[in-house]
């Protein structure tokens, strides 16, 4: 499972893990005029020679362009191929991946754009069941170990939070969000912005009004993933690209909402494993084993809703009922207590949240139950 106040002012601690390396190839994929542009989300008059400028996407719309070829929005063997394609050419989270070593620098920022949150996240991935994570940072401290065994954890117990495991996501595993995404269309198309134009990949789903999911590449042989327009008004882009072991990375790594900055994501390194020693992966006797308990403070991704029909008397209020929810491993609400709202529309508020379904949450490939909150509003 990946789930994963100045960083001046952090030391990530040793790893002592004796391992050979291979250091990332510095020359990169070959060079392209969409390659050597620098792409930014901001406003088009900050467009240059050097500068691909994207504007912020700040709107929701119920339908796309006709791209250049549409594919059937349930044909899951189409988008099967092109997520197995796409994650052999960028990012770390593909079949034939070889064992890695990476190091990223983080910062996040708030709404006017100050630094909230600054710190590092260190990886040594050997397989889905063989890895270790440690987050430094000024909010969370703590070193997870992946095994056959389960999950363990030295250090804070608490789960990572969104900024978190978004902050590796996006790095190592650019087609995270993609993969959540259920009853959709997905259509090819061309998108120039000023004199560059990327090849870009559109997820619309189906029936409602929402934002597509975008996934822009070069114009080229390589491929390489340049610019991502996620959930909500999340866009990314990847810029300073290198490759390793014919993957390539973007080694730094802007994501905006709204067209604000919100994570800064910077690779300090990223090397190949060429010997993996069996104990740099072993938990110490004090780490706490995580499997089977039950998770909270995690984002679980909902696949079915409801809403609630409120009493008479409340139907000419806006209000929110906030409900405490548990999940199950299949994804079924099983218990739903309102904690926050009008007492007269909790009873309401419960009986929609139990109607609710959401992905199962996997560690290491297994669900557990859930702790979460949803609201239901009124407006």
């Amino acid at each position: 499972m990946r789930c994963t106040s100045e960083t001046n002012a952090l030391s990530l601690l040793a790893v002592c893990l004796c391992h050979s390396l291979v250091a990332f190839s510095q020359s990169g994929p070959s060079a392209s005029p969409e390659k050597s542009a620098r792409i930014i989300v901001a406003a088009p008059d900050k467009q240059s020679g050097d500068i691909i400028t994207i504007p912020p996407e700040t709107s929701w719309a119920g339908s796309i362009r006709n791209g250049k070829q549409s594919v059937n929005p349930n044909s899951a063997g189409d988008f099967e191929k092109w997520l197995q394609h796409q994650s052999a050419q960028n990012g770390l989270q593909s079949q034939d991946t070889k064992p890695w070593h990476i190091i990223i620098n983080y910062d996040q920022f708030d709404e006017d754009g100050d630094n909230i949150h600054s710190g590092v996240i260190e990886e040594f991935w050997a397989g889905p069941k063989k890895f270790k994570i440690r987050y430094a940072s000024d909010t969370l401290n703590q070193t997870d170990y992946g095994t056959d065994r389960g999950l363990f954890r030295l250090g804070d117990q608490r789960w990572q939070n969104r900024a978190e495991i978004q902050a590796l996501n996006e790095v190592i595993s650019p087609f995270f969000y993609v993969t959540s995404l259920q009853n959709f269309q997905m259509q090819v198309m061309s998108r120039t912005f000023g004199t560059y134009t990327l090849e870009c990949t559109v997820f619309q789903r189906n029936g409602v009004i929402s934002a597509s999911t975008q996934y822009c590449f070069d114009k080229n042989d390589t491929a390489a993933l340049r610019y991502t327009r996620g959930e909500g008004w999340y866009q990314t882009v990847y810029n300073n690209l290198t490759s390793i072991d014919g993957h390539n990375m973007g080694r730094d790594v802007d994501v905006t909402d709204g067209g604000h900055p919100y994570l800064k994501l910077r690779i300090e390194t990223l090397e190949l494993l060429t010997q993996i020693e069996e104990k740099d992966f072993t938990p110490p006797v004090e780490a706490t084993n995580l499997m089977g308990k039950r998770v909270s403070g995690v984002s679980a991704k909902p696949v079915q809703t409801a809403f609630p029909e409120w009493p008479t008397s409340l139907q000419q209020q806006h209000f929110v009922v906030t409900v405490g929810i548990v999940i199950g491993k299949d994804g079924r609400v099983t218990e739903a207590h309102a904690i926050s709202g009008p007492p007269e529309a909790y009873k309401a508020a419960e009986k929609t949240a139990k109607k609710w379904m959401f992905k199962p949450y996997l560690i290491l490939g297994e669900s557990v139950e859930v702790e979460s909150k949803i609201q239901l509003s009124n407006n």
